[in-house]
């Protein structure tokens, strides 16, 4: 259930977005009530109830020398995303601080260097550090393969591209012709299907990014060095004026 995914996302397991959910339906209840509306092990109830009371969204009374149970308001959702929200600004405030210390180690270690970046996770580090340089750019494709792995991470990265106002040449295959989305501060050129593969390009700065697009455990390797991103800009050129608008 959709309510399930959004629970997870805020911190709730499996069972508590269930005794959760039961407890919207049913009202007050004891313990026994939830277990036999929910299919939950009585065992694992009491657990969730717990956990579900220290983060605020459970209360109970005794009547009766019984517990019952009740929900609290949804809104306190709301209020654990603020809690959420106001903990993350701090955090980013913290890690601010830290930031001109660990980019000068950064630094001190790239002046000519290889990296290697395994999955979706580690394209994503390579989008950003594209990003971070803040620089024109250009590349080769398959540009449908790159938005079928990021999904919704490249719609951000155009966005965030957009506001840097940073500018790129492309070169897809035909078969991305009518899949691709043309964005602001792009041009984009084909060429025939036969010279596609699952291997992409982008030269930014003085780096150059060797992309390997596979859906199972996407690879990109990243060379540091001005005079290898100056060679294969000079040979983009090439292909940029081969290729077709």
């Amino acid at each position: 259930m959709p309510q399930y995914r959004i629970f997870r996302s805020l911190g709730l397991t499996e069972n508590e977005s269930k005794v959760y959910m039961t407890l919207l339906d049913i009202g007050t209840a004891q313990a026994g009530h939830i277990t036999e509306k929910s299919g939950i092990h009585r065992r694992n109830v009491y657990d969730s109830l717990s956990r579900l009371m220290e983060k605020g969204l459970v209360s109970f009374v005794t009547v009766n020398n019984k517990k019952m149970f009740s929900p609290v308001n949804p809104r306190r959702f709301l209020e654990i995303i603020n809690e959420k929200k106001f903990e993350l600004e701090s955090l980013k405030n913290d890690f601010g601080k830290l930031m001109p210390e660990l980019e000068l180690r950064t630094r001190m270690q790239e002046k000519h260097d290889v990296r290697f970046f395994k999955g979706v996770e580690g394209l994503k580090t390579v989008y950003e550090d594209i990003i971070r340089t803040g620089k024109d750019y250009v590349g080769y494709g398959p540009g449908h393969l790159l938005e079928k792995i990021l999904k919704h991470y490249f719609r951000h990265y155009v966005n965030s591209r957009i506001n840097a106002r940073i500018r790129l040449k492309l070169i897809y295959d035909e078969a991305s012709r009518h899949t691709v989305k043309k964005n602001p501060l792009s041009e984009i050129r084909f060429i025939p299907n036969q010279y596609s593969s699952r291997a992409a390009l982008r030269i930014y700065g003085d780096k150059v990014a060797l992309l390997l697009l596979t859906e199972e455990e996407p690879l990109a390797i990243v060379i540091k060095n001005k005079a290898i991103a100056d060679g294969y800009r000079k040979y983009f050129e090439v292909m940029w004026k081969a290729a077709k608008p």
